[in-house]
């Protein structure tokens, strides 16, 4: 079988969430699958970077399709022409398109296709998203691209219900497979966590968020939680946030800004996995109240890295947690505030929670997410 992928969304130079996903999807499938091939299908003035590891001589069924058309150009010409669908540049013919996100695109009629759809936030919070960002979501044709997928692969149960509430045609095509987590997050403290720690300037004592910074990871709320937090009991506990910044982000710089947080929030950007796992196994706690995530995957990363987790109780966040985190109201700012005080209180609450959660990360392995993906390749051509 000949899988078309579509890794046009992977030009970002630091990919986080989607982009993270294809990736380490990609290196599994590569890994396990002896018998399939795979054509790597992208636009742009520059092919992805990242592909330059996947070589045919380390994969010799791993074949790159590179058009050197602006995305631009591409994504208008297929969203008014309906012209030419995704395989159409291939010189072989093709089984199966595996399209690892939304995008703009346009399907043959004769080809099963199967597509992730990783949360539906789009739909149920747009006030999170830009204007931009909004017309980008419906030129992609998500309610086309829906009913004409053969197989739909979600992250979690709750982004099933949503996919399936919102668009009738996906009801009884739909496949729940977790998403997985890099074998680089160990709670073993490695010699070089303390360069990591002095190269970043990361203070003694801090609790961490990891994500993009974007409005439905609710970082207001966090802030304003961690200040009464710091208030009421008079402890010098810092904040550390480590992602790039997204759309509808200036009211969190705004905050950054002001003298009443500066001096104990410190915003590290986009890390590499190798440094992002040392700053884990630095924090006291990670916090993730996002008010609606499709999968969470900064939960897992602090599980595997031996970090208790204070986490929202919303969307797939509790399904993802499961018995091994502190839930809290994303809505409440001093639900985060009391949280606080329950895990940093406590040491049997914290060695609790760590042990739980190197126990459920246990369940989540990349491998087996490629595997279960394999499946669904497998049973669409049939």
């Amino acid at each position: 079988m000949r899988i078309l992928v579509d890794i046009r969304h992977l030009t970002q130079a630091h990919p986080a969430g989607v982009g993270g996903y294809t990736q380490h999807l990609l290196r599994a499938l590569f890994s396990i699958d002896q018998e399939n091939e795979y054509v790597l299908f992208s636009t742009g003035t520059q092919p992805p970077a990242f592909t330059k590891e996947w070589t045919q001589d380390i994969h010799p069924r791993v074949s790159k399709l590179h058009l050197r058309v602006p995305n631009k150009l591409v994504n208008l010409r297929s969203f008014f022409l309906q012209h030419p669908t995704i395989n159409w540049h291939s010189k072989e013919p093709i089984d199966l398109i595996f399209l690892p996100n939304l995008n703009i695109t346009t399907l043959p009629g004769d080809i099963p296709t199967v597509l992730t759809i990783h949360d539906l936030s789009w739909m149920s919070h747009p006030e999170f998203y830009s204007k931009k960002m909004q017309l980008w979501h419906k030129a992609t044709c998500p309610q086309e691209l829906v009913a004409k997928s053969k197989k739909i692969i979600v992250p979690s149960s709750s982004t099933q219900h949503d996919l399936e509430r919102l668009f009738e045609t996906a009801v009884g095509k739909t496949q729940m497979i977790p998403h997985g987590v890099s074998a680089q997050f160990s709670s073993k403290m490695q010699s070089s966590d303390h360069g990591v720690r002095s190269r970043l300037k990361l203070p003694k004592r801090f609790v961490l968020f990891v994500g993009t910074i974007e409005p439905r990871k609710n970082l207001l709320a966090l802030i304003e939680g961690i200040k009464q937090y710091r208030e009421s009991t008079h402890d010098d506990l810092h904040l550390v946030i480590v992602g790039s910044w997204g759309w509808r982000s200036h009211p969190v710089r705004r905050r950054l800004w002001r003298k009443d947080v500066a001096h104990w929030i410190h915003h590290k950007g986009y890390l590499q996995s190798q440094e992002l796992s040392a700053v884990y196994r630095c924090a006291l706690s990670t916090i993730f109240p996002s008010i609606y995530e499709g999968f969470g995957l900064p939960v897992l990363e602090s599980f595997a890295s031996g970090v208790p987790v204070i986490t929202s109780h919303t969307s797939s966040l509790p399904e993802v947690g499961g018995n091994a985190c502190l839930y809290i109201d994303p809505y409440n700012s001093r639900d985060i505030t009391e949280a606080l005080k329950g895990l940093l209180g406590s040491s049997t609450l914290q060695k609790y929670l760590i042990e739980r959660g190197l126990e459920r990360v246990r369940q989540f392995s990349w491998d087996k997410t490629a595997r279960e993906t394999l499946k669904v390749f497998n049973s669409s051509i049939t």
